[in-house]
This record gives C-alpha cells, structure tokens and sequence, in this order.
C-alpha cells in the first residue's frame, strides 16, 4: 500500500515504514469525491440565481416609466396648488390694495371736505362766486349730510317721546323727504335758468347751491344737540336749517344775470313761483311731523 504522507509502498503493513503514517485511517477515511447532483446542481444554481438577477434587471427599466409618470404627476399637482395659492394670495393682495386705496381717498375726501366746510361758512355768499364744477362734489356731501342731520333729529326726539316706528317714521321717511326737497330745489333752478336762456353748467350750480347750505349744516348739529337741554332751541335751529335751503336757492339763482331776454314769465314770478313749490312740498312732507314738534315745544314738557 502506498503511503499517501510520502508515497512509500508498504505492502500489506498497517503503519507507513518510512514516516509512521495510519495507513489503516488513511484508507478507511476515503477522500471526498465530488458530488455529480450537487456539482450539477450548483451551475442550476447559478442559472437560476442569474436568471432571477437579469429579470429584476430587466424588469427594473419598465417600473421607471411609471415611477416617472407618478412623479410627473406628482409635479403637476403640486405646481396646481402652488398656482392656485399663488392666485389666491394674489387676488387676496389685490383686494387690500382696492380698499387701502378707498380708504386713502375717503381720507383725502374728508381732509379736503373739512378744509372746504371751515372756508365756506365763514364767508359762504363770496366762496359761492368762486366755486366750479370740481366743487360739485363737496355740494353733494353737504345735502347728503343736511338729510342725514335733519333725520338724526327726528329720530332722537322721537326716542325721548316714546312714539313707535322709529327707525321708519322716525329716520327713513324724513332721510327720504328731505332729499326730496333738496333735488325738487336743484331741478327748479335749473329750469328757471333754462327758461331765461342762460348759458350755466349744471355742475357749477351743485357746487353754488352746496356752498350756500353749509351754515344749514351747522344748525343742524346744533339742533341735535340742543335736544338734550331745550326742544324749543332745537325745534328753532331745526326751522333755521330750512329757511337757509329758501335762502340758497333765491342767492344762486339772483347771481345770475336773470330777465336778459324776453321770456314769456318775468323772472321775479318764475322765482317766486320756485319758491312756492319747494315750500308746498316741504309742507306736504313734513309739515306734519314739523307741526307737531311745534307743538311739543309750546307744550310744558318742551319749555324744559
């Protein structure tokens, strides 16, 4: 037997006569011969484990359009609601900028109108022959503020009297009956100044008639205020307020160069005839209301 330490050829002995080696073990433990199954079944292995490698490869590139496309979306979705933001905060932008803008020109309106209400009622009938149509705007406000005074007045004393139907008998219908009366007054001036052909601009009269109303306003405040100490001293500024509306109407249309031509009514009948009717229609509207506040000042609850 060969000794497989130091290739000697021993015989039939048990131990190597050279080197000492089992030769026994070395013979009964036999060297490991290759498996055919398992060498064949490793390059399956292999096969298989490559197979599975190339299609997770292969099958990578067609998961990239979609993960792609979600991403896309994804995109576009997000870009939606930035753009929806974006033009929400745009138009929420917008709109402060519109009422900063509004309020900045209130502002500016009040500061010019108080500036023009300070220099008309100390001299109204002179400020009246400088104004023009850029004016016309502070003549509005001015009977604006003379209807929305007149029934403020009403409607506290009315409040102090106990009576019903405040808000509708007691502010809208005199708010609505004096600006009647203040309209009826600017129509019938221009029609006056139409029938004695006399080239004017409409706006320009708006302008000379608020003007001349400005100390109406002032009695008014003082009406107001009055109602607390005196009805008499009230219900007196009260009268005062629309005597100055016959007043104003009869200055404007005096400044004016009337009976130039030969009209078919003198100008002295046309404007009295002005006169009758805004008298008639303050009477019909508030004659009986003014009528009887009258009363409550002769009365000895008014004499307070």
């Amino acid at each position: 037997m060969k000794c497989p330490v130091c290739n000697h050829e021993n015989g039939d002995a048990h131990f190597c006569e050279r080197c000492g080696s089992n030769l026994t073990q070395t013979t009964s433990s036999p060297t490991p011969v290759p498996n055919p199954e398992s060498a064949a079944s490793e390059p399956e292995y292999t096969r298989w484990s490559s197979t599975q490698t190339t299609s997770s490869q292969t099958s990578a590139p067609s998961n990239t359009p979609s993960v792609s496309i979600h991403k896309e979306q994804a995109r576009e979705s997000t870009g939606t609601n930035d753009h929806a933001s974006a033009g929400g905060n745009s138009s929420n932008q917008w709109n402060n900028i519109v009422q900063n803008e509004k309020v900045q020109q209130a502002k500016e309106v009040s500061k010019q109108y108080l500036s023009y209400f300070l220099s008309v009622l100390a001299r109204p009938y002179q400020t009246m022959k400088t104004v023009g149509d850029q004016h016309s705007l502070n003549g509005w406000l001015t009977m604006a503020l003379i209807a929305v005074l007149s029934s403020t007045y009403f409607l506290i004393t009315f409040s102090r009297i106990g009576m019903d139907g405040l808000f509708i008998g007691g502010f809208l219908r005199p708010l609505l009956f004096t600006v009647i009366i203040l309209i009826a007054s600017i129509a019938l001036m221009y029609a006056i100044l139409k029938i004695e052909k006399i080239t004017f601009r409409p706006k320009t009269l708006v302008a000379q008639f608020g003007t001349l109303l400005v100390p109406a306003v002032v009695s008014l405040v003082l009406a107001n205020l009055f109602i607390i100490i005196s009805y008499s001293i009230a219900i007196s500024l009260l009268a005062v307020s629309y005597i100055i509306i016959f007043v104003a109407l009869n200055s404007v249309l005096f400044q004016y160069p009337l009976n130039r031509t030969q009209a078919a009514i003198d100008s002295m009948y046309s404007v009295l005839i002005a006169n009758v009717v805004v008298f008639f229609i303050l009477y019909r509207l508030l004659g009986e209301i003014i009528i009887g506040l009258i009363r409550l000042m002769l009365s000895p609850f008014g004499r307070l």
